[in-house]
């Protein structure tokens, strides 16, 4: 039970530096704390009972985060043990042994020292070599996973990690920054990454430097649109055509009065006047002019919509006529304009 702990807060082995640091006295935990911590724990080992790895050790960590005890930590170090992760395992049971040392319980440490041992021999390590980088940029940082590392585990000790994969990234004050990701295999096992010299940030960005785009070629003047002369003359066309409709129409309304003058003066007698006879006869001239007019403005109008349908268009105008014809005609009682085509 987690009330039979011994309650110490303990030194951490550091796993990415290779040391074993102590740290400071932390704050007792509240009876908050406590309760808290007591869940987590129940939860943690209720999942890893289950063999919910991934769920149960991070709840485990959460306690002994909370509230640091051996007992704790132990669990701890069997999840990840059990989850894979040589390294943490190893770590964890160091550092509980000699906390359990501390507190008198030699049982628990000679468990935890025991399977320390055992992992020990099956640890997957990591080996830097960042010598020549060092030596070209003393003020060069070294982060394995995002975490600094000592200037010790940078220069070839055999560093314990988990298996994985990991990230090793190298920065320096005016320098590129580096970065490598490796795969790191399970124990026993070594891998070894060389930190190259870092290239000066100016030089590099000399390289990287994208070349300077040919200047732009001007475009051809495109030639300006020009009117359609044949549209247009179509226009001025069906404008005289129209003017022409509109006389004719003023003439026919003038031989209407005229006959009517005519008719009325002639009715009731054999003879018609001398002024009946000349109001006949100018009658009969409104009348073709009439007729020759509204013709011409037939002919004109028919001729002018014609030229303006048959005048070049645009494809997309073009395809919506496909043929289109006009046949004018005249005769002695006007005109006529047939247009037909397919739409």
């Amino acid at each position: 039970m987690r009330s039979l702990r011994a309650r110490h807060a303990g030194a951490w082995l550091a796993l990415l530096c290779g040391t074993s640091l102590t740290s400071p006295l932390l704050a007792q935990p509240t009876a908050a704390d406590k309760a808290l911590a007591e869940g987590l724990f129940q939860d943690g080992k209720k999942l890893m009972d289950e063999g919910k790895l991934q769920e149960a050790c991070p709840k485990l960590a959460e306690s002994q985060r909370v509230d640091p005890t051996v007992g704790t930590l132990l669990n701890l170090a069997v999840c990840h043990e059990k989850e894979g992760k040589t390294a943490s395992a190893w770590a964890e049971f160091t550092e509980a042994s000699s906390l359990a040392a501390s507190a008198g319980q030699q049982d628990r440490s000679q468990f935890a020292a025991k399977r320390a041992s055992e992992l020990e021999a099956m640890l997957t390590r990591l080996v830097l070599d960042a010598a020549q980088a060092t030596q070209a940029a003393p003020a060069m940082t070294i982060t394995l996973n995002g975490k600094e590392l000592s200037a010790t585990a940078a220069t070839g000790s055999g560093i314990p990690v988990d298996p994985g994969t990991a990230t090793v990234e190298a920065k320096a004050p005016g320098k590129q920054p580096w970065s490598q990701r490796v795969t790191l295999d399970p124990g026993p096992s070594t891998t070894r990454v060389t930190i190259p010299p870092l290239a000066d940030v100016a030089v590099q960005e000399a390289k990287a430097a994208p070349a300077a785009p040919p200047p732009a070629r001007p475009e051809a003047a495109k030639p300006e649109a020009t009117g359609n002369p044949m549209r247009a003359l179509g226009f001025v066309a069906g404008g005289v055509g129209i003017a022409g409709i509109g006389v004719g129409a003023v003439f026919g309304v003038l031989t209407i009065q005229k006959a009517g003058d005519v008719e009325e003066g002639c009715s009731g007698s054999f003879r018609c006047s001398h002024a009946d006879v000349e109001a006949n006869e100018s009658a009969r001239t409104t009348a073709m002019v009439s007729n020759i007019a509204v013709g011409a403005g037939l002919v004109c109008l028919g001729a002018g919509l014609a030229m303006v349908l048959m005048s070049p268009r645009s494809p997309e105008q073009a395809a919506t006529v496909e043929r289109v014809w006009v046949a004018p005609s005249v005769a002695s009682d006007g005109g006529r304009v047939v247009l037909g085509g397919h739409w």
